[in-house]
């Protein structure tokens, strides 16, 4: 899709029609009651998918930066709705619905970058972080070292250490029966009724007790950058050091222009955001596309200089061309 400029850019009113042919606003998701972005809803769910996955690395990750831009908006249109409802706002969400389901929903994202884990199109990020772990002599520590993997991809990507890693992979969309159905920041939070929210295997059973016991680490791997609030990329973190023991690891991977290219964003204020959570950075480093991050939990938190110890959102870098992208505490 050609872009247009922002001085011709307008949105294109698409309703869903009643029999008798009023339009029919689409219905708000409320969660405890707040809005939650469910992009594979069951008003998505009924539009056709005919998404295909790129024919180069390229294109594919063209066709993924654009789906994050969706997300984004989505986002952006669920917390106006929520503000203040209006029939502008529900045909606006259901045009950013139409195209994410032509692209093929979040079962297509996923399935394109279940493909960007090839070798050939930059690999799977866990190759970076085991090498960090045995340096560290976890793979003689004893008993098994458990490692929840958020937004997993394939059950296998630990396979060979599964002598020493016990992986716990969990997605809100299960690609494989191996992977859990779960949503990250529901982990440890009770519903109405007052009953811890679960997700569930492929049998639909109960896996509450797989989050009884602390982590000794938790990854993070391109799942902070497709939240498209700030806010929750923020909780984000903030559940990872809820949910590690003392001492465990962070390992937090980024789209580098997150952090290289963003008006809000940088590896120095990054750091500070971990430093005010009691995270530690063991290692960092950069390639053509991505930006990994190991911290470790200290437990001793740096007292932030922002205002009411918050990290809000602040402009670094006021350069023309820059992206968005923030992390708000």
């Amino acid at each position: 899709m050609p872009k247009a400029s922002k001085s011709k850019r307008r949105s294109v009113p698409v309703t869903a029609r009643s029999a008798a042919g009023a339009a029919v606003p689409l219905p708000p998701i409320h969660v405890d009651g707040h809005e939650k972005v469910i992009i594979n809803s069951q008003h998505l769910a009924s539009l056709p998918l005919v998404g295909k996955l790129g024919k180069s690395s390229t294109e594919t990750r063209r066709r993924i930066n654009h789906f994050h831009t969706l997300i984004k908006e989505y986002s952006k249109l669920a917390a106006l709705r929520a503000k203040a409802p209006a029939l502008e706002i529900d045909e606006r969400i259901e045009l950013v619905e139409r195209e994410m389901a032509q692209m093929g929903g979040l079962d297509w994202y996923q399935k394109a970058s279940l493909l960007g884990q090839c070798k050939s199109r930059g690999g799977d990020t866990s190759r970076w972080l085991v090498p960090k772990l045995r340096d560290l002599d976890l793979h003689k520590k004893e008993g098994k070292l458990r490692l929840l993997d958020v937004g997993a991809l394939s059950c296998l990507n630990y396979a060979k250490e599964r002598a020493w890693i016990d992986v716990v992979p969990i997605d809100l969309n299960s690609q494989e029966p191996g992977i859990y159905q779960q949503d990250f920041l529901d982990i440890g939070k009770q519903a109405n009724d007052g009953q811890t929210r679960a997700g569930e295997d492929e049998e639909g059973g109960d896996i509450s007790h797989l989050f009884e016991t602390p982590f000794d680490a938790i990854c993070l791997s391109l799942v902070v950058n497709f939240i498209g609030d700030p806010v929750r990329r923020g909780d984000m973190l903030k559940q990872a050091t809820r949910l590690l023991a003392p001492g465990g690891l962070l390992f937090l991977v980024l789209p580098l222009s997150c952090v290289t290219n963003s008006r809000y964003l940088d590896d120095e204020r990054l750091l500070a955001i971990a430093q005010h959570l009691g995270l530690e950075k063991l290692h960092m480093h950069h390639t053509a596309k991505l930006a990994h991050y190991l911290y470790r939990l200290s437990g001793s938190a740096t007292k932030s200089t922002e205002d009411d110890g918050q990290f809000k959102k602040k402009m670094l870098h006021s350069a023309p061309g820059r992206n968005n992208f923030s992390i708000v505490i």
